[in-house]
């Protein structure tokens, strides 16, 4: 199919302004200020509203294997693209977890039976994530894995790090670490400050993630092997990654749209749907974080998707499990996070498009540029929506925004050059 959208307003790492786009057989063939002729299949007026690469959310929870209740591959990649996300980095923490090449393969297979959104998967460090033993990551990496972790728990051990890392190197794949001293976390529920003091919540405090940062960044620089740190939370970490990088250390990191948008002081309502792990970050930690974002210490954003049943989040906070359900709040809180702080919109979809794509190695996504696949999303900025449980397409519905007015309405999403949303609506029902 051959297909012209006309009248858009591009933003995109390459691509930027008004633009005509040509999209045939996969790929974008052609971009112009000019009007293209031609005969097409379909044409598509933007009347002006904003094309963007299909967000690639690196880090998504989607339960599958093990916990079908909360979120499945179907659901998942399905909220994935009601939110505009076209590529999702699945991290291995189901059950049995993603230790073994045939889980690998599992993956991947049902995933293109589904024809959604595009699944790259993430293996575990260590078998059954126990921090124990190193799962054959060769192996693994000859099924197309883009990175190893043991998120949900920290690769506490550090001569298994260390081992990871040498062995991540040889394979050119970073090793993504959930940074948490759990000795130090185990007593706590939300970030120790003023807060969890007025709101009589027991507190976890920042060095808990701050000093595996440090550790993580010494081996880096030791192994000179990638680490990528995931969900950054604190000033001090922050400022851990800003010096790491001034070193030249091979060392990447990311930041959830939550803690972008939320702080300790949001938990006044005691909402379990604010429990995260780790936790909202303290005004302080959330300037640094902002900072990070602008100064381009903070590589990329995620959601880091996490779904639960209602039934789990119908609880006292201190009960509740962490995490959010983030896939489909992702994209309007880039527009939030841009207005709010005056940080430049287009800066931002490049931590959720171009720059994972380059991190990761994920080939020619990410960008609006002749030759790149068509992953696109048309974006109506200035249209609202209301996050209510039935404009979730996730089973999950333990997201901090319900009932908030969101801006910005996805009204097109394109994988591979073939529609998935129309109008707002899916294309296959």
């Amino acid at each position: 199919m051959k297909i012209l959208i006309k009248n858009a307003n591009v933003v995109s790492h390459s691509t930027k302004g008004i633009k005509n786009l040509v999209v045939e057989n996969e790929r974008i063939t052609e971009i112009s200020d000019k009007e293209i002729e031609g005969n097409f299949n379909l044409v598509m007026d933007a009347k002006l509203k904003t094309i963007i690469p299909g967000l690639i959310d690196i880090h998504v929870h989607l339960r599958d294997p093990g916990f079908e209740e909360r979120e499945n591959l179907e659901t998942g990649l399905r909220a994935a693209l009601n939110g505009g996300v076209t590529s999702v980095g699945v991290m291995p923490n189901t059950e049995p977890c993603i230790d073994n090449p045939y889980l690998v393969d599992y993956l991947s297979l049902k995933s293109e039976k589904l024809n959604m959104a595009k699944l790259f998967s993430i293996a575990a460090v260590t078998k059954k994530r126990e921090g124990k033993e190193l799962v054959d990551m060769v192996k693994i990496s000859n099924r197309g894995v883009i990175a190893f972790s043991d998120d949900g728990d920290p690769v506490e051990d550090p001569l298994i790090m260390l081992k990871a890392l040498e062995i991540a190197k040889k394979l050119k794949k970073p090793i993504i670490n959930h940074c948490e001293v759990k000795e130090l976390s185990k007593l706590g529920y939300m970030r120790e400050g003023f807060y969890s003091h007025y709101y009589d919540i027991p507190g976890v405090p920042d060095i808990t993630e701050s000093i595996m940062v440090a550790r993580d960044i010494e081996m880096a620089r030791y192994a000179q092997s990638h680490v990528h740190i995931a969900h950054l939370s604190t000033k001090s970490s922050v400022d851990l990654v800003r010096q790491a990088k001034i070193k030249n250390i091979p060392v990447t990191c990311e930041v959830t749209h939550n803690h972008l948008l939320f702080t300790d002081k949001s938990i006044s309502d005691y909402s379990p749907n604010k429990k995260v792990n780790p936790p909202l970050p303290t005004n302080d930690d959330h300037l640094a974080l902002i900072e990070g974002i602008k100064d381009e210490t903070i590589d990329i954003i995620v959601s880091d998707h996490a779904p639960y049943t209602k039934e789990e989040k119908s609880v006292d906070f201190a009960k509740a499990p962490y995490g959010i359900s983030g896939l489909e709040t992702l994209l309007s809180s880039l527009i939030l996070i841009s207005k709010n702080y005056d940080v430049d919109f287009s800066k931002l979809i490049e931590k959720v498009t171009y720059v994972p794509a380059r991190i990761f190695d994920l080939g020619l996504i990410g960008d609006v540029k002749e030759g790149y696949l068509a992953d696109l999303v048309l974006l109506d900025p200035e249209k609202e929506w209301l996050v209510e449980e039935k404009s979730l397409v996730s089973k999950g519905k333990n997201t901090p925004f319900l009932g908030s007015l969101l801006p910005g309405k996805v009204e097109m999403v394109m994988v591979r050059g073939v529609i998935k949303i129309l109008g707002g609506r899916f294309t296959w029902n």
